[in-house]
């Protein structure tokens, strides 16, 4: 027997989603669905399988690979845009021997399929699922109504978003037969995979599941029937109910999603079948793909740190004068991580960015601001120049700064890029808490860009002017320095 899977990608009941995404990889719990498909029928002793794609092949094929981990072979046909899938299924029927199971990557119905005999529908509730067992023959008659069916027993289904959180209730609850979740159960119908860091005073409902590598903040409440796909961030007091965030995304604080689907910024409301774009990265972002852009604007950052050295570099030969003869500060080295990097320390470099460490101005006021331009900000510019550092970025840290914060921050901040003007110094000053740094560094991971790094810039000079958060703060921390004198 082979199996031909129709996966055309594209359902026009999840909207802005499927712009990027190819519905047949939601995930179920922990795996796409089309994986469950697959699952199903090899563990149905079935080894060759036929793929029909339309939209965003590519992705499903690299999800796929070549069937080699199931012990299968794969192979993939390209459906013309205005082409009929049940044409293409008899061609490649009619090249084969024997039984042939027709499915969908669209649902999956609980059946004996090794017992089924040719020539039968597979029904749910008496509606035809588009499974069937054919005779290669078969595919050349005008359609299926006319073959006897047989009833599914449990089903779960991605035709409509509804469908969807349906099936991951289902799925959650066990009672798909043979459906196996990876990851830790905390508690019966709890998953935990890997490397997840949740608040004490977080609140779960099962059945959850939360992928690997998930942060989720105080006060949030997840469940039930709530799915976090892996490397997300569930902020402080938000609720996720009957709901799938899925990877990569960020979830702001105090926000309430009930019977949605979340890809990053795009909402998909499932009760009233309508797509939300959040153009404000604070409540819905993405915390991947932010790189696209970084080797422009480290052009853009060029180019700016040049020019500012050139205007003000007269007063940074004076501000070198009063730290020497006034012995009020000192040439210094701060070692930094170049960042992004991957997790593996070993392979992590360290580089210096010159800062002038100790008070060159004793005043308070607008004199702390203008020691913070010229003893920060300026002697900063040149590991700009130099390629080492970016305008705005997070906090650049050493090796042991970056060991020591937790895995699913470090995981986060390995995958952005340090700065001289950081997100943390705009919102909160030179004394953030820890939550409130993390909270920068995930909220600029969610927003980075080149205009979001140009807004903060902008925000950073004109607080330069009026005074920063709680105290005059800047970007930089200047611990852990070396004396370069």
């Amino acid at each position: 027997m082979i199996a031909i899977v129709v996966a055309l990608g594209s359902n026009e009941s999840f909207g802005g989603l499927q712009e990027h995404l190819a519905v047949p990889l939601l995930p179920l719990a922990d795996k796409p669905f089309i994986q469950h498909v697959v699952e199903f029928v090899a563990n149905h002793e079935v080894r060759d399988f036929h793929f029909i794609l339309s939209h965003l092949p590519e992705k499903i094929e690299e999800a796929l690979g070549d069937g080699v981990r199931w012990g299968c072979k794969f192979r993939y046909h390209l459906l013309p845009g205005d082409g009929d899938p049940l044409r293409l299924a008899a061609n490649i029927a009619g090249t084969q021997q024997g039984a042939v199971l027709l499915a969908t990557a669209e649902c999956l119905p609980d059946f004996d399929l090794p017992n089924t005999p040719p020539g039968t529908r597979i029904a749910h509730e008496g509606t035809w699922t588009r499974w069937a067992v054919l005779d290669p023959a078969q595919f050349g008659q005008p359609g299926f109504d006319e073959l006897p069916s047989v009833e599914a027993g449990a089903f779960l289904s991605i035709e409509s978003g509804r469908d969807f959180l349906r099936s991951q209730r289902v799925a959650l609850e066990l009672q798909f037969p043979g459906l196996l979740i990876a990851g830790r159960q905390a508690d019966p119908g709890v998953w935990i995979a890997r490397n997840v860091v949740m608040h004490p005073t977080a609140k779960v409902t099962p059945p959850v599941y939360i992928g690997e590598n998930c942060r989720i903040g105080r006060g949030a409440q997840l469940g039930p029937s709530a799915v976090i796909g892996q490397n997300c961030i569930i902020d402080e007091h938000t609720i996720v109910v009957d709901s799938m965030v899925a990877a990569g995304t960020y979830v702001g604080e105090g926000l309430e999603l009930d019977a949605v689907i979340v890809d990053r910024n795009r909402l998909l409301n499932t009760r009233l079948e309508t797509t939300l774009l959040a153009s404000e990265a604070f409540l819905l972002g993405s915390l991947t793909g932010q790189a696209k852009g970084r080797d422009t604007y480290r052009i853009v950052s060029f180019v700016i740190a040049l020019a500012l050295l050139l205007i003000f570099f007269p007063l940074l030969l004076v501000t070198v004068a009063c730290a020497i003869l006034g012995r009020k500060g000192a040439l210094a080295s701060k070692r930094a991580v170049t960042i992004p990097a991957d997790e593996d320390p070993a392979s992590w470099r360290e580089t210096s960015v010159p800062v002038f460490h100790g008070p060159v101005f004793s005043t308070k006021g607008i004199s702390v601001r203008a020691g913070l331009f010229f003893c920060q900000l300026l002697p900063g510019l040149f590991a700009v120049l130099q390629g080492k550092l970016f305008l705005v970025g997070v906090q650049p840290r050493s090796k042991e700064e970056v060991l020591a914060l937790p895995s699913d921050w470090r995981s986060l901040y390995l995958r952005t890029k340090s700065g001289i003007i950081t997100e943390s110094a705009v919102m909160f000053g030179d004394k953030p808490s820890e939550d409130e740094l993390y909270t920068a560094e995930a909220v600029y991971s969610a927003t980075e860009s080149i205009s979001h790094d140009l807004r903060l810039l902008g925000l950073w000079f004109s607080k330069l002017v009026v005074g920063f958060p709680s105290s005059d703060a800047g970007g930089m921390d200047s611990g852990q320095v070396e004396d370069l004198n």
